[in-house]
Parts: C-alpha cells; sequence; structure tokens
C-alpha cells in the first residue's frame, strides 16, 4: 500500500460512507468501492461493516485507521521538514571555518543567522584552509569560509570582503611611538626596520597568514628572530598580548579582548598594502 491507499483509507473512515468519501477525495464512487474491495481482497478481512446506512470499521478496519492517520501524519511533517529545508528554514548545515574565526562567528554572524534561520542546525569544523578544501570536495562540508589566493575552477564561490594584513605587537614594545599616518592603510604605519630586531612568532605552514607574512619580510629583505609556532591566531595573539613577540595576521574583527596589543598597517615604500 502507498500514502494514496492510507489516505483513501482514512477518507472512508472519517466519512462513514464510500460516496462522502468519494465526493471528498475527487475519486467516482465505483473507482473507491472497488479500490476497498481490492485492499479487502490483499489483507484477507473485512476493514469495514455496513450497519444501515454507515461503513462501520472492524476491528481489523480499526487497526488499519490507526496506521493510516499515523503513516499520514509522518508524511505530512516529512513534506513540510522538506519544505523548510528547500527555503532554508530548518535542516542542517556543515559550515567550515579557518583556525582564526571561530570566535568571530559565533560571536557575531551565528546569532544573526538563528534569528532568522531559528530551525537550522548549525555545525561548524574549525581547520586549515587546506583541510577545509579538502573536505568540501569531499561533500563533509556544505559550505566554507576561507581566505583565497586563487581561483577554484572546481567549485562556486563569491568574494565579499578583502583584509589588510597588518601587524599585531604588544603595548609593552612601544612601536607606536615610531608609527605614522598613511591615508591609504587602515591603521598606523610601520616601516619593515622598525620591528625587525623584536621576537616573532610564526603561524602554522597550514595557515595562510604565515605565507603572506613569509612574503612580506622576504620582499623586505628582514629575517626577525622566531621563538613560536602557533597553529590558532586567537592563540598567537594572545601570546602577543603576553608580550612574547609580535606577529602578522589579517585584520579581522577580533572579538577577544587583547587590550594590551596595538596593531600596525605593513608599510614599505614599494610595495603596496597586502590584503587577503
Amino acid at each position: 500500500m502507498n500514502v494514496k491507499d492510507f489516505e483513501y483509507i482514512a477518507e472512508i473512515g472519517r466519512a462513514g460512507s464510500i460516496l462522502k468519501a468519494s465526493r471528498v477525495l475527487y475519486v467516482s464512487q465505483p473507482a473507491l468501492s472497488k479500490f476497498l474491495q481490492r485492499v479487502e481482497s490483499e489483507a484477507g478481512t473485512l476493514l469495514f461493516q455496513r450497519v444501515g446506512h454507515h461503513l462501520v470499521p472492524t476491528f481489523a478496519g480499526e487497526e488499519c485507521l490507526k496506521t493510516a492517520n499515523e503513516i499520514l501524519f509522518l508524511n505530512n511533517r516529512l513534506e513540510n521538514t522538506l519544505s523548510d529545508i528547500a527555503h532554508r528554514n530548518r535542516g542542517e548545515i556543515r559550515f567550515g571555518l579557518p583556525l582564526s574565526r571561530g570566535s568571530y562567528f559565533l560571536s557575531v554572524i551565528l546569532p544573526k543567522f538563528q534569528e532568522k534561520y531559528s530551525e537550522m542546525r548549525i555545525n561548524v569544523i574549525e581547520e586549515s584552509t587546506k583541510i577545509l578544501l579538502k573536505k568540501l570536495r569531499m561533500g563533509e562540508l556544505n559550505l566554507i569560509l576561507i581566505n583565497i589566493t586563487e581561483e577554484y575552477d572546481d567549485l562556486q564561490y563569491n568574494i565579499f570582503g578583502t583584509e589588510e594584513m597588518i601587524l599585531a605587537a604588544p603595548e609593552s614594545f612601544y612601536l607606536q611611538a615610531k608609527a605614522f599616518n598613511d591615508e591609504k592603510f587602515s591603521y598606523p604605519c610601520l616601516n619593515p626596520e622598525d620591528w625587525k630586531d623584536f621576537p616573532f612568532i610564526s603561524l602554522h605552514e597550514e595557515l595562510l597568514s604565515y605565507y603572506f607574512a613569509e612574503k612580506y619580510m622576504s620582499m623586505n629583505k628582514i629575517s626577525p628572530r622566531k621563538i613560536l609556532k602557533i597553529r590558532n591566531l586567537a592563540q598567537a595573539l594572545f601570546a602577543v598580548q603576553q608580550g612574547l613577540g609580535l606577529t602578522i595576521c589579517p585584520s579581522m574583527p577580533l572579538i577577544e579582548n587583547f587590550s594590551r596589543v596595538k596593531y600596525f598597517s605593513l608599510y614599505a615604500p614599494e610595495t603596496e598594502k597586502l590584503k587577503v
């Protein structure tokens, strides 16, 4: 039996009459009578018996009606769920984030998303860009938020913004005394020679920020002393706040309260502002 069969049986039970049920179902009375005969023949027992002008369910009919109504309820709920998913109101999104983006996503983006799609479940995966791309291509993630430096012919993507790469330094290094303003940059600027002798906190090779930092230092022929290598940007900034060293990172909105960290634009006369 299919869902339509259970719909017919449920309506016959509600109407108590083949004629009344046929009008509701927009099915001819002879066709509905033949349907009931077929179902009862397949079941090997009567589902309804005639009492006067009414059809009254037998014990087998009561059980069949109970099951029919449960199936119709579940089918209706499934259709509603699928409709909600199609309209992005319900379901699950497997969302991939770089290791540096978790705090911003959870604090700013997710509350706004849940306000609009309250029934949608979000499964957040934090990994390196390389691993996120691999998981996306394998179908393990629905979408990812990453910095890109190349085109991906096999993926659909939108670029919705750029970020300036900046220098994060402990307040105790007093680099702000050497900083100057340039209208092309978002933060006070520092020349590379102004900070090249300070200890440097390197990000892991899995992160694109690592390659930007290496490129900038190579372009400007500086080689600061690297004292740490950290995989998570938030932890690297925490180390900066503790006065351990400085680092290069994207100028993303920083949710954590790094009150003892100063941010500077990376400046060199022969180079342009580096963005991701």
